[in-house]
């Protein structure tokens, strides 16, 4: 089956239509001139703001211009991963979609889904003129992926609406009603070089499963910057010539490799492979297809001083990361290892720490920069944005209606361990009622990801009836 033979039509219609377009965080002003000139084309009213923001409007169906103003929101950009062996250029080559099964995913790459859907899912209703509906508003925002940057420079003096409904959700059947707030560190150590001594040799990880850090923190899966302060800690006179792991500071790092120097190879290597099937058994399950070798290498230039290196490795081996606190089921506090990386500027970490509670994600925060004192590095928070604390809505009630009359069931109520825009909405728009759902989404911010075929349509007609009925 191919993607234009899907239901419904429109949404993946769109959906391959902004496949086209590199919209990477950071990379947005192709895909935001694109909503742009989708809502000129369609006579609609829209804004473009500074942060490549858009927000536009659509009247309301004939019969219901009494109607409350709903805004529906998602964000246009991606988090861009691809497999060790692709070529994938996210600057200007399309997301090759591939439809496999009950499920689309990409060829190697990220999928986008997150939350590709959710404009999908916007511009189909707003091009549709046959569905039934009040007022509307669409806030679709940039670098949600990477500290929300689109809507932390919103402005929301204009945005009318009564309700927001927030298309960014990944699991079918659930209204998301909360989510966790975020604090971004930024850990870093100067360069400090001495000439190389002892053996060259090189550590290699891939192959681990990675994923979403608020989603899927709690899976137990193997950080690939843990693994390398666990496989490098105590090594004899280490001294780190290069380095690099992780891709983005909100997906579980799932690659990873140093180049090193030790005074005492054979003892090293011995140690280090005995770390290795250690690592390899304990994870198995986890992360079935994990790799990790070492091998004879060579470097030329200077490498970090053993002073140097034995604190970054220690920092690293040291760092919280993973679940914190779980309760009931849901995710309360987690830290991340998203990113480590070496260049002429020195090295850094980065480091997510998520909670329902402030206190608690401030508090975590706290420990990891005690941490890095200890270890003579500078850590610095970069950003920090609240949660959204759960409450009882209309809008809860009309869509678990609508669902049930669907699907024979009711929807479940829950809040999410991931980043949603509705935390930061929520400060600005405080009498605006807000839920969050979408469809069934495996594997985001990995090249695994796959959003599942049956569900798009399901809720689909989830937000087309709800807006017939709110």
């Amino acid at each position: 089956m191919k993607i234009n033979e899907l239901k419904p039509k429109n949404v993946w219609k769109f959906f391959e239509e902004i496949s086209q377009i590199p919209r990477c965080s950071g990379d947005e002003k192709a895909i935001s001139d694109y909503l742009l000139d989708f809502a000129k084309k369609r006579n609609l009213e829209a804004r473009q703001d500074e942060a490549l923001n858009i927000v536009m409007r659509k009247k309301a169906s004939p019969g219901f211009e009494d109607k409350d103003i709903i805004a529906l929101q998602a964000h246009m950009d991606m988090v861009c991963v691809k497999e060790d062996d692709s070529n994938h250029d996210f600057s200007k080559d399309p997301i090759k979609l591939i439809v496999d099964g009950d499920y689309v995913t990409a060829d190697k790459t990220t999928l986008g889904a997150d939350d590709g859907m959710g404009v999908a899912y916007i511009l189909a209703v707003f091009d549709d003129e046959n569905l039934k509906h009040g007022p509307l508003e669409a806030i679709i925002t940039t670098g949600e992926e990477t500290s929300m940057v689109g809507a932390n420079a919103l402005d929301t003096s204009d945005i009318k609406a009564k309700y927001l409904l927030n298309i960014d959700s990944e699991e079918d059947g659930i209204l998301t009603v909360g989510c966790a707030g975020g604090l971004d560190l930024e850990i870093t150590w100067a360069n400090e070089f001495e000439e190389k001594e002892g053996q060259v040799l090189k550590l290699e990880i891939s192959g681990l499963s990675g994923g979403h850090s608020g989603m899927e923190i709690d899976k137990a899966r193997l950080n690939a910057i843990k693994a390398l302060g666990r496989l490098l800690v105590d090594i004899m006179d280490l001294q780190i010539c290069d380095f690099s792991a992780g891709v983005k500071r909100n997906a579980i790092a799932a690659n990873a490799w140093a180049i090193f120097t030790t005074s005492d190879k054979e003892n090293s290597t011995e140690e280090i492979n005995k770390r290795i099937s250690q690592i390899l058994n304990e994870y198995k399950d986890t992360d079935p297809n994990a790799k990790i070798s070492l091998k004879e290498s060579s470097w030329d230039k200077k490498a970090l001083s053993k002073d140097l290196s034995k604190n970054i490795i220690n920092a690293l081996f040291t760092m919280p990361d993973g679940l914190v606190k779980k309760h009931q089921g849901e995710i309360i506090t987690s830290s991340n290892l998203g990113i480590l990386n070496h260049d002429e500027n020195g090295t850094l970490v980065s480091l997510m720490a998520r909670s329902q509670i402030d206190s608690a994600k401030e508090n975590l925060a706290k420990i990891a920069i005690k941490i890095v004192e200890q270890f003579a590095g500078k850590a610095t928070i970069k950003s920090s944005y609240t949660g959204w604390q759960k409450e009882e809505t209309k809008l809860e009630k009309v869509l678990n209606e609508i669902w049930k009359e669907e699907n024979g069931s009711d929807m479940e109520i829950a809040t999410t361990h991931g980043g949603l825009e509705c935390g930061l909405f929520k400060g600005a728009l405080k009498d605006v009622e807000m839920i969050s759902f979408g469809p069934e989404i495996h594997g985001a911010h990995s090249p695994a990801e796959e959003v599942d075929i049956k569900s798009v349509e399901k809720n689909y007609k989830l937000l087309v009836r709800a807006l017939e009925r709110i």
